[in-house]
């Protein structure tokens, strides 16, 4: 091809369209590798929550850009059955025509959208519209084609009307804890006022909103129990038995057994140790118990209010989450002879707290303030 500046508008659009379909068929493909990391938890291998935080930190995308890809991905890539063969993909016909640089994500988008609510004989019309038409005319002949195909729908009926009364149903399911809750309305607005301020997202914020309002409704059982007046229950506030092998503790293998009976993980059981109330329990080699030692606190409230003048809230960078959302973690582990000290001491909140626990971040202290290395996926270098 001639230099753009001498070719003919009629070349510069042939070239135009061939650059455009390339550029269509990498996007298909980036959903692909993004769908292969889903299926595959790399976030969990790395020791992420979601790979809207491994994107964040890797490629520098916003969660909006992540969500979309994910998104995509669960509508147009195959999935591993737990027999290790391939399912078809939902949406294979948009991803067909994707995957050939015909359709744009814009147009993906909008078919994905309008799929969820028409059979699946409808998908073979959505494309063929769509391959010729931008995607707000493609938008349009979707809702038109979903209004007429509405018309032999039953009519909906009327709900039925909610019992005036208050339930709770609790379900463990594998490693899980579910939870549901029929609540009075004005339960309810109280559990919204209690839920909408720590909902909002920080700019740097990669969670979905149901993953905000589940991590928030964690931060208020928190809260309720580093409460000073909460409900007193056998003689002493309320707690959490957590039973441990202390040496396995020490080499971080193996679980932790709640006083409900449940196992938990060790990793989880050390985040517990970072930041609450020990008594050490002498067992005998039937599980008897020979003596109990008396309850010593992982830090007290001076060296608390100490932490949060230095630290200010989440100490993770970025983050804003404010002193009395934080917890206290032992940078060198306390079940491996870390001091309660200031200098061995820092205030993350649950979410990075987590993090730390089940990543390769570090933390380290440079001139009496925590300084954090990331991963060497993110910084080869590893730079604080």
């Amino acid at each position: 091809m001639p230099p753009l500046g001498l070719s003919t508008p009629l070349e510069l659009l042939d070239e135009l369209k061939r650059k455009v379909r390339a550029l269509q068929q990498l996007q298909f493909q980036v959903v692909e590798i993004v769908g292969a990391l889903q299926q595959q938890g790399a976030a969990e291998t790395l020791g992420y929550k979601d790979l809207a935080e491994v994107f964040k930190h890797t490629l520098h995308w916003d969660p909006k850009v992540t969500r979309r890809k994910l998104k995509q991905a669960a509508a147009l890539c195959p999935t591993m059955t737990p027999t290790g063969s391939l399912m078809e993909p939902v949406l294979p016909g948009i991803a067909a025509a994707m995957a050939e640089g015909a359709l744009s994500e814009d147009h993906v988008d909008v078919l994905a959208e309008a799929m969820a609510e028409l059979p699946a004989v409808a998908e073979e019309h959505l494309v063929r519209y769509a391959l010729e038409h931008e995607p707000r005319s493609a938008k349009a002949f979707c809702k038109n084609l979903a209004y007429h195909l509405d018309q032999d729908r039953p009519e909906p009926k009327d709900p039925e009307p909610v019992q005036p009364r208050n339930t709770v149903r609790r379900r463990r399911q594998s490693d899980r804890y579910q939870l549901f809750a029929d609540l009075d309305l004005e339960t309810g607005a109280k559990l919204d006022a209690l839920l909408d301020p720590l909902t909002k997202p920080a700019p740097d914020d990669l969670r979905f909103a149901p993953e905000r309002e589940g991590d928030a409704f964690c931060e208020i059982v928190d809260l309720a129990l580093r409460a000073d007046q909460h409900r007193i229950h056998g003689g002493e506030r309320v707690q959490l038995t957590v039973t441990v092998d202390y040496d396995k503790l020490r080499a971080a293998i193996g679980t932790a057994r709640l006083d409900n009976g449940d196992h938990l993980p060790m990793n989880q059981a050390r985040k517990i140790a970072c930041d609450s109330g020990v008594i050490p329990i002498l067992l005998g080699s039937r599980s008897q118990i020979h003596d109990v030692g008396r309850k010593t606190r992982a830090l007290n409230a001076g060296l608390r209010r100490m932490l949060a003048a230095r630290d200010k809230g989440c100490a993770f960078p970025g983050c804003t989450r404010p002193p009395s959302h934080c917890e206290a973690h032992h940078i060198h582990h306390w079940a491996n002879g870390g001091p309660t000290n200031l200098n061995n001491l820092v205030l993350l909140c649950r979410r990075h707290h987590d993090l730390i626990h089940h990543s390769h971040w570090q933390i380290q202290m440079i001139s009496g303030l925590p300084h954090f290395r990331p991963p060497a996926f993110i910084d080869p270098q590893r730079k604080p």
